[in-house]
């Protein structure tokens, strides 16, 4: 019996060691590969922030040309028919969306979704002031139409939408 407690008696301290090393080597190594992630993460964020970045301003830039008044401004011109002005917005609101429409991978979903909504609720708005303004109307009454009814609305889904979208770009800064 004592040939027994005279071998494990050294043998308790040195597993203590072992156990102590083994546990401290281990959340090390841990601790390394949790690093490295970090770092790894870092990187891939210094490449994407910028393409993330000019996304947000894009799209904002987009909703800011699609705003009905800002597109009456630019594309209304001397002669020009009720028809052929309703027709140039809608080209407009499809041109720039179509130009933007890749920015959707860098963005959050529900900026994106709201962008989206705010496209449809231009195109609806630029619609309804054409029927408002009737089949013998002037670009000018479509003008005063939009403006009516853009006053009407606030332009509430585009507002949202820049909201929205800034606010998610000032979190990546």
């Amino acid at each position: 019996m004592n040939t027994i407690g005279d071998f494990l008696f050294p043998l308790i301290p040195a597993l203590i060691v072992f156990a102590t090393a083994y546990l401290f080597f281990t959340r090390m190594r841990n601790d390394q590969r949790s690093f490295q992630q970090l770092l790894l993460r870092l990187e891939e964020r210094k490449h994407s922030l910028p393409l993330q970045l000019k996304a947000y301003e894009r799209l904002i830039i987009m909703l800011e040309r699609i705003t009905p008044s800002a597109m009456v401004m630019r594309l209304n011109q001397p002669g020009i028919s009720l028809g052929q002005l309703h027709l140039e917005l809608l080209k407009a609101v499809r041109e720039e969306f179509e130009l933007n429409v890749s920015m959707q991978m860098y963005v959050g979903r529900t900026a994106w979704d709201l962008t989206v909504q705010a496209r449809e609720e231009t195109t609806q708005l630029i619609k309804t002031a054409a029927m408002h303004a009737g089949a013998q109307g002037t670009a000018i009454d479509l003008s005063k139409a939009i403006f009516e009814l853009e006053q009407q609305t606030g332009n509430a889904a585009i507002k949202q939408a820049l909201n929205v979208l800034r606010a998610e770009a000032g979190k990546m800064l």
